[in-house]
């Protein structure tokens, strides 16, 4: 019979952390007989047949003894790793609950989630109305999301822990030939109960709902042995995805620069000349290798860097590396904003964006604390996808089409979910893109439960949309920003130009003044916007921080002087 929620509510971590103890106790006090067994032997000169028979009698009892020890040995491993399962499961339990808590709603005894709100929209509900009951359908759905994956847990460790002790009932566990201690790691073996696997296929809530089943030991043995797993893996916290990826990082970084050494070993034959079929078999995977080197060289230099910076992706699989980095602690942050870089964007090249998010950090946080306020500010750069670079055109990577934008988006929503997902209480989310950038954040946004508060548009070709509606933000609460002399500001390729966009609030981004007196620098061209000091950096900060109402408004139009800056100068120009 299935287990229910009314099963797994009512387990407890200390009944088997008390078998554990007297598992140990046991087993430890079988290994101590080895010493008497090896001075059981028979007398010197003792012959005939009660020698032999007392010499029989002796093997089977070492024999019988070896299984024993095995048997205990694989029942204690199985009580120990089913002690940190169960201890999994009550967390994931009590989590479920504190959410439920958190978000007013109820678990009943049989484990059906119910709000006292209404769900169904109705024929004649606005707009607000359909986005309220599809956010609270949400938060219904992550919390059933939650109950499920401590179901799939229970049911995992119970399974495990049935097959060890039916082995040992049915005496299918044996000690082998050798000494007590060779039999009681046997036993162990036999007696490991594996972790649970994420879900197959999983959305980012049921990756963190199931994350939320493992126990501290057993998230640390997925981090040491499978960081793959988690990696990457959208709903876990960014710490845990931090010390994967950096596993990770380490495995790869050695795999390179060792292949590298052979492939340019394999350049020269054994008469010291050029070999020019090998070069030609392997020139493509060198580049790539070479590629992925340089990628590597900029995280490990940009991790290096004072102040916390935390790994949250990193992708060698790709046709160019892409990753995740995070200034702060997006965990624990009250205000998180994620900046989506554009064209020509790589890996190799971040340190730069991550040099400027750590100004925005900065500059936020210096701005709350003007208020006296003690909020703490994560900014992150997303660039976990195939930004297009000049001359590409695979799989729909050109700068002329939106393809690449598309599958961004979808990722980029899936992060962001999976960022809200990872913790009990969101935090203050806003959404950053530029140029391309722009694009591909506008394409997430038309995915529901992103969980973006706000969101800024810098420098961009169009949002993937004539619709500001499309995007599925609180209403007014899309900024935009446009610098003098910004061609790409004027393209619209993707959509009506974010100027002319209805409802979009717009960024001053020539100098200016806010409301306490100070002055801020203007920026012009398309490659500015962040920069430290800048209007549009000052302005941006407002936003990140939850304070919109400050910032400072402004319309420039690029290289346009007419305010309705709706015709493209130059079609197919993008940067």
């Amino acid at each position: 019979m299935p287990l229910s929620w009314s099963d797994i509510t009512a387990w407890k971590h200390e009944p088997l952390a008390t078998a554990e103890r007297e598992l140990r106790t046991t087993r430890r006090d079988l290994l101590d007989l080895a010493d008497e067994l090896a001075t059981m032997g028979l007398p010197r000169n003792w012959t005939g047949d009660a020698a032999r028979t007392s010499g029989t009698c002796l093997r089977t009892v070492a024999d019988d003894l070896r299984d024993v020890v095995a048997e205990v040995s694989a029942a204690y491993t199985a009580v120990c790793d089913a002690a940190d399962g169960v201890l999994g499961v009550v967390r994931a339990v009590a989590e479920a609950r504190e959410y439920a808590r958190l978000s007013s709603l109820t678990i009943s005894a049989s484990g059906v989630v119910t709000t006292k709100e209404l769900l169904v929209c109705r024929a004649d509900d606005d707009e607000e109305d359909v986005e309220t009951r599809r956010a609270r359908q949400a938060q219904v759905d992550e919390c059933v999301t939650r109950i499920a994956e401590a179901l799939r847990k229970a049911a995992d460790v119970d399974a495990d822990l049935s097959a060890v002790l039916t082995s040992i009932e049915l005496n299918r566990i044996e000690g082998g030939k050798g000494t007590l201690a060779q039999a009681s790691a046997i036993g162990e073996v036999k007696g490991d109960l594996s972790v649970l696997e994420p879900p197959r296929g999983g959305s980012p809530t049921q990756n963190a709902a199931w994350w939320a089943t493992l126990s501290p030991d057993e998230r640390a043995l997925v981090i040491a042995e499978n960081p793959g797993w988690i990696g990457n893996l959208d709903g876990i916290d960014a710490t845990s995805r931090d010390l994967a990826n950096r596993n990770l990082l380490d495995t790869r970084r050695t795999h390179v620069t060792t292949r590298l050494a052979e492939l340019e070993a394999g350049f020269i034959d054994e008469d010291g000349n050029f070999d020019y079929v090998y070069y030609q078999d392997h020139i493509d995977e060198y580049h790539d290798l070479m590629e992925e080197k340089g990628a590597i060289a900029t995280l490990d230099e940009m991790l290096a860097r004072p102040g916390a910076h935390q790994l949250i992706g990193v992708d060698f699989t790709t046709p160019r590396t892409q990753a995740i980095v995070a200034n702060g602690n997006v965990d624990t942050a009250d205000h998180v904003a994620v900046f989506t870089p554009g064209l020509t964007s790589t890996v190799e090249g971040m340190g730069g964006y991550d040099s400027s998010m750590a100004q925005l950090r900065a500059r936020t946080e210096d701005e709350l604390f003007r208020r006296g306020e003690s909020g703490t500010v994560a900014t992150v750069t997303w660039l976990d996808y195939q930004a297009p670079q000049w001359g590409t055109t695979f799989a729909g990577d050109s700068v002329a089409l939106s393809g690449s934008a598309e599958n961004g988006g979808r990722d980029l929503a899936a992060y962001f979910t999976g960022l809200n997902a990872s913790r009990l209480t969101d935090p203050d989310l806003t959404a950053l893109g530029h140029s391309y950038g722009s694009t591909t954040t506008g394409y997430s946004l038309q995915h529901e439960g992103t969980g973006v508060d706000r969101a800024v548009f810098f420098g961009s070709p169009g949002l993937g949309t004539s619709d500001l509606g499309d995007l599925h933000l609180p209403e007014g609460n899309a900024y935009y920003a446009e610098a003098k002399w910004d061609p790409v500001g004027d393209l619209g390729r993707f959509g009506t130009d974010p100027t002319g966009l209805e409802g979009m609030n717009h960024l001053e981004t020539g100098g200016g003044e806010s409301a306490d007196g100070r002055s801020w620098n203007g920026v012009e061209g398309h490659s500015d916007y962040l920069q430290d000091g800048s209007t549009s950096q000052y302005s941006m900060a407002q936003v990140v921080g939850g304070h919109p109402g400050d910032v400072i408004e402004g319309k420039n139009v690029g290289f346009w002087t007419d305010p309705l800056d709706a015709q493209p100068w130059w079609p197919g120009f993008l940067t």
